[in-house]
């Protein structure tokens, strides 16, 4: 029923850190998937992750810039973004096979800005949509435009140009998302992860740019939202105000982030309020297909409401209800990891 509310108090940080070992969070890949620059869904394999490219110092991240048309422009309006995933389980032989013991679907920068909500200086909201059916939570980004200023939008475009210099994307792709499934909490979790490169020597690499002031506190968020996705290499530009990066980008690894900048205790407080804000938002939501707002405003509170409209693409619906599963065995198995699913 629309207007229906209920909320999560937020406890102590030191309470969270007791509730779960950080290293005990080690997710499974399951398969890989591309976006193409038409924003079609590609059923793929590891190659056609991006690699890095050897290019010549320095680099001008302002070049082609111009103003607030510089914005990001591949925010798709034809098939939202989070049904990709989705389509993956629908395309998957994989996908399939492992939905039947998951609990959380959703994509790893959701569960970033959940899990960094106590460290956030800022108090920064955020807001997120939710559902519950059959027994799976579903969680994807609201659909709206974000009210950002002009300091802000170029310094999203420096962090693309960044990326349009320094790796290899393959003909036609726009972006490579990796299907991990990994427990969180009481919860089995399947999120789906862009992948922005892979190493000559198979390490997957986080590419970010950095005022070199801020490295330390840039670094910790870092390091959570590349840990969700089993990164193991953050590789941060280092941009002056006006810009430019002069010097060779800094590699730092997972374990050297950790130690330096995040700290174990830290890492565990993440996770375990992560875990059970997870806990609390799958006992709360009512399992049908209804639309719920979970909203975090600041303060130690986090709400959910209900709107009452329905959440699941009726496509999806059909998959999920309309077929006998043996049915649904054989046409998953008669796919091939290239085959494209319309």
């Amino acid at each position: 029923m629309a207007g229906q509310r209920k909320s999560y108090d937020i406890k102590g940080t030191s309470q969270y850190s007791r509730m779960q070992d950080y290293s005990s969070y080690q997710p499974s890949a399951l398969g890989t998937f591309s976006i193409s620059e038409d924003g079609d869904f590609i059923n793929c394999n590891k190659a056609a992750i991006p690699t890095l490219l050897d290019y010549k110092l320095p680099l001008n991240l302002d070049e082609g810039y111009n103003g607030t048309e510089g914005k990001d422009k591949a925010r798709e309006t034809t098939f939202p973004q989070w049904e990709k995933g989705l389509k993956w389980i629908h395309g998957s032989k994989e996908g399939y096979g492992s939905v039947s013991s998951v609990d959380i679907i959703a994509s790893r920068g959701i569960l970033k800005d959940i899990g960094y909500t106590n460290h956030n200086q800022y108090n920064n909201p955020w807001k997120f949509e939710a559902c519950k059916f059959k027994g799976k939570v579903y969680l994807r980004k609201v659909d709206e435009e974000e009210d950002e200023n002009e300091w802000c939008i170029q310094n999203s475009y420096w962090g693309r140009k960044f990326e349009e210099y320094v790796i290899q994307q393959e003909t036609g792709t726009k972006a490579t998302y990796r299907m991990l499934k990994g427990t969180i909490g009481k919860k089995t979790v399947l999120l789906s992860a862009e992948v922005d490169a892979i190493s000559s020597d198979g390490k997957y690499m986080e590419i970010k740019t950095c005022f070199a002031n801020k490295i330390g506190v840039k670094v910790p968020q870092a390091w959570w939202q590349s840990y969700l996705g089993k990164v193991d290499t953050l590789y941060y530009g280092l941009k002056t105000r006006q810009g430019m990066v002069y010097n060779k980008p800094t590699e730092i690894t997972m374990a050297v982030a950790l130690t330096k900048y995040v700290t174990k205790n830290r890492a565990n407080e993440m996770i375990g309020f992560t875990g059970d804000v997870l806990d609390w938002l799958y006992g709360a939501l009512p399992d049908k297909d209804e639309t719920w707002i979970l909203e975090y405003t600041g303060g130690r509170q986090i709400f959910l409401r209900s709107t009452g409209e329905k959440f699941l693409p009726n496509w999806y619906l059909q998959f999920i209800e309309g077929r006998k599963e043996e049915e649904l065995v054989k046409q998953v198995e008669a796919l091939t990891l290239s085959h494209p699913v319309n």
